[in-house]
This record gives C-alpha cells, structure tokens and sequence, in this order.
C-alpha cells in the first residue's frame, strides 16, 4: 500500500492499538525480504526458460541516487531486480546465458541486445513517438498512415480468432505491403525521418505478432507489472538501502508471480 514506517506505526496504532516501533517494522521487513529472496531465484529461471519475454525498465531512487527498476515478464512468472545500471548487462545478468525466442521491448538500445532470435518491438511505444511528430505538423501524411497501419495491426492481432486463416493472410500481406511502400516514401520532415529511419532498421521486429499467436504486439503487460512500483516510487520518495530495494523487489516478484498463478 506504499505506505512508510512511520504511516504503517501510525495506522497500526490507531486501527487497532498494536504499538510497534519503526525498529519492529524493519525487521519485520527484513524476514519477509529474505525470505521472498529466496524464492526468486525459481522465478528467474522460469524467465530464463520462457520462449516470449516482455522486458521493461524504470526509474527507482535508492539512497539519493538514481537507479533502475527492471521487470521481466512471462505467461508464468513477473520478476523485478533494482539495479545501479540501465545497460545491457542486467539483462545478460537475469538470462545467464539463456536465449529465448522472441523479446518484446522498446527500442532502448540495452533492450535492442537481448538475447532473443526475434524482437517485436512494442507498437504502442511507436502510437505515441508518432503522435509526437503529428502533433508538430499535425497536416503530415506519412505518421498519420504509420499511426493507423499499427493500429490496424494490433486489431487484427486482437480479432484473429473472428478470422478465417485466408481472410487472416490476406490481413497479413495487405499489412505487410502498405509498411512497405511508406517506408519508401520520400519524407521532408526530421523527426519523420528519424522514425522511417528506425522501422527501416527494425523492419522483421514490427509484424512478429502477426506470425505468432503467443506474441503481444505491445509491452503492456511490462508497464502495467512497473506501474505499482512507479507510484511506490512517488509516494515513498527512495529506499534507503540498496537491500531495501532488492527486498522490494523480491516481494513484487513474489507477489506478481503469486497473482499471475492464482496463488
């Protein structure tokens, strides 16, 4: 409930007269912590393990300092690690040497290395960096017509099952053909080129989704594991300790996994 020592004595005391001083509460904490520290490692694995991984990161302030919250999200489990780094190395850190078959992520350069043998690069991170450009030049054709091919496609993810396979190829090539051609057009603007640029280079990373049925063709479900932890963030200010916040996120990865299996 993202409430600090001193909230958690106060509401404790007037709800039901248990006096416990912050001392009490820290090493309650620190049972707790060790013992869903022990429990991720099972949890990593299964990550390790899995054939499709949304990956996500976010800010998290430890001790004055800016680190990062990473979160790893499969069918089966969630995990969280709070690392001082954003590099890649977090991420050969939590897969040891794995490689799965498809990563699902933002074009974050860290996230761009993983080792996967195909990427499916989030759509709705592309829905907004489009806006961005519509909102400069709000007449310009090509991000518009970006912005409705993607949206199209993650319709014709979401509805696949109302299709006939023909009808479902036939999606598939009319999709694959008007990327094609936009990717060719001519473009007078920066930042448009800047996007052409970038779906130009990850062009076998944008339409995964469509080949696959256990593939998303957006990282929701990675933002919607960050988001208690962004509030947590805001409400509480910072750990202070960098064993509060591997604690922290043990008990998420806990408590994710917990949820997502009904547990």
């Amino acid at each position: 409930q993202h409430m600090s020592y001193l909230r958690t004595r106060a509401t404790l005391d007037e709800l039901y007269g248990l006096e416990i001083s912050p001392g009490g509460i820290d090493r309650i904490m620190q049972r707790g912590g060790k013992r869903a520290l022990e429990q991720v490692k099972p949890i990593q694995t299964q990550v390790q393990q899995s054939v499709v991984v949304h990956c996500d990161e976010t800010r998290a302030r430890v001790d004055g300092q800016n680190w990062w919250q990473w979160v790893f999200c499969t069918a089966q489990v969630v995990f969280h690690v709070i690392r001082f780094d954003r590099s890649v190395d977090v991420i050969k850190e939590v897969m040891a040497g794995h490689e799965v078959e498809v990563w699902v992520s933002d074009v974050y350069s860290a996230q761009i290395k993983a080792p996967a043998r195909e990427r499916q690069l989030c759509l709705a991170h592309q829905l907004r960096n489009l806006q961005a450009v519509i909102d400069l030049e709000p007449t310009a054709f090509w991000p518009k017509a970006m912005q409705a091919l993607f949206r199209q496609t993650i319709h014709v993810h979401n509805h696949r099952d109302s299709l006939s396979p023909p009808e479902f190829q036939a999606q598939i090539l009319r999709i694959e053909r008007i990327c094609t051609w936009l990717l060719e057009r001519p473009l007078q603007q920066k930042d448009a080129r800047r996007l052409r640029k970038r779906y130009v280079k990850h062009r076998d990373c944008l339409f995964v989704c469509l080949h696959r049925t256990d593939v998303s063709p957006t990282n929701n479900v990675s933002e919607r594991a960050l988001r208690p932890s962004v509030i947590h963030r805001k409400v509480i200010g910072c750990f202070r300790s960098g064993w509060g916040a591997q604690a922290y996120g043990a008990l998420a990865s806990v408590i994710a996994t917990s949820a997502l299996k009904g547990i």
